[in-house]
């Protein structure tokens, strides 16, 4: 199959598909043409690629992953050692996001900022929302920045 039916079989961008193939994820034959060249074991792959990376895995990772879960038992202690430092990796940055907040809720206590409060006619209640949209972050760097929309 080409890069777009695979694309369309995983629910991938093709932009996504050949970046995977530039970190070493994919391995596509190529026709005489040049032309990339699938087959249904590359959409098991990128289903897989697609999990690591939602659970938190850099593409790096996932090229070392890759061979292992191949032969899971032959490298069950190397997949139990990645998936321990992932999740310790994302039990630090939990804390440390919890620690931020804890530290942006006292100093908005310390200089009298209250959350924004919207008063509903319905029912007579009032209520507290947070219509605050959360700023695009690149999971390596998550300070508010200038320029971002919540910063001028």
């Amino acid at each position: 199959m080409r890069i777009g039916e695979l694309a369309a079989a995983t629910g991938v961008s093709v932009r996504a598909l050949r970046y995977y193939e530039e970190q070493g994820l994919l391995a596509p034959e190529r026709t005489a043409a040049g032309q990339r060249a699938y087959d249904p074991e590359h959409e098991r792959v990128v289903a897989t690629i697609r999990d690591l990376l939602a659970a938190g895995f850099c593409s790096s990772v996932i090229a070392a992953l890759l061979p292992a879960l191949s032969d899971p038992d032959r490298s069950s202690e190397q997949l139990r050692s990645a998936f321990a430092a992932g999740e310790a990796r994302l039990r630090s940055d939990k804390r440390a996001i919890e620690d931020e907040i804890e530290r942006l809720d006292e100093l908005r206590s310390r200089w009298g900022l209250a959350p924004d409060v919207h008063v509903s006619t319905k029912h007579g209640a009032h209520d507290i929302t947070d219509t605050t949209e959360a700023t695009p972050s690149d999971h390596r760097d998550r300070r508010l920045r200038r320029g971002s929309p919540l910063l001028p």
